[in-house]
Order: C-alpha cells, then sequence, then structure tokens
C-alpha cells in the first residue's frame, strides 16, 4: 500500500496513468482486459474466503503480525493508520476493488 497519486478510477475498469519513459517501473507489465479479469477473481476470492473486519483492519492486522491470529481478513483502514501499520514494518498489500458490472 503506498500513497502514490498514479492511480485514478475509470468507467470499465482501474486506470494508471502512463508513466515517463524515465519512471517506468522496473515490475511487469500485463494488458489491461487481462488485468480485469485477474482483479475480478482476485475480489471474489477475497470476498468469499477472507473475514470482512471493516474499520478495524488496523487492530486485527496488528494481532495478525504478533501472531495472535489468522491472516485471512480484509478491510479498510483509515489513511493514517495506513502509514502507522507501514511504520510499524506491517507488510499490507493494497488490492484495488473491482465491482462486476
Amino acid at each position: 500500500m503506498c500513497d502514490s497519486t498514479a492511480v485514478d478510477k475509470a468507467m470499465m475498469a482501474p486506470n494508471v496513468k502512463t508513466p515517463k519513459k524515465e519512471n517506468i517501473p522496473k515490475e511487469y507489465f500485463v494488458m489491461g482486459e487481462s488485468a480485469e479479469q485477474i482483479l475480478r477473481k482476485l475480489n471474489r476470492k477475497i470476498k468469499k474466503d477472507f473475514q470482512d473486519v471493516g474499520k478495524n483492519f488496523a487492530k486485527e492486522a496488528r494481532k495478525a503480525h504478533r501472531g495472535k491470529r489468522d491472516q485471512k481478513f480484509y478491510g479498510k483502514p483509515t489513511k493514517e493508520e495506513t502509514n502507522k501499520l507501514l511504520d510499524e514494518g506491517i507488510d499490507l498489500f493494497a488490492v484495488p476493488d473491482y465491482k462486476d458490472n
């Protein structure tokens, strides 16, 4: 998870701004249509198999980091909570919410 502003909402799919040539990341790319399918599957899997802890995400993430609960949960921490978790060395991954149309 990061504070990047490089991701915008679009009508049909996540819209990633094209980076300038000197700023192209070293990560790999996939075609947009494939990315939509992957995001759709990932969102379905998370919502099916993980517990939604909502606003309690930061509290549950700290428990999981200490080994006091499993890591199969998701939620919506505030930006401040997210930054604190990252400062504490807790590894997070932001999953873009992709809604089926």
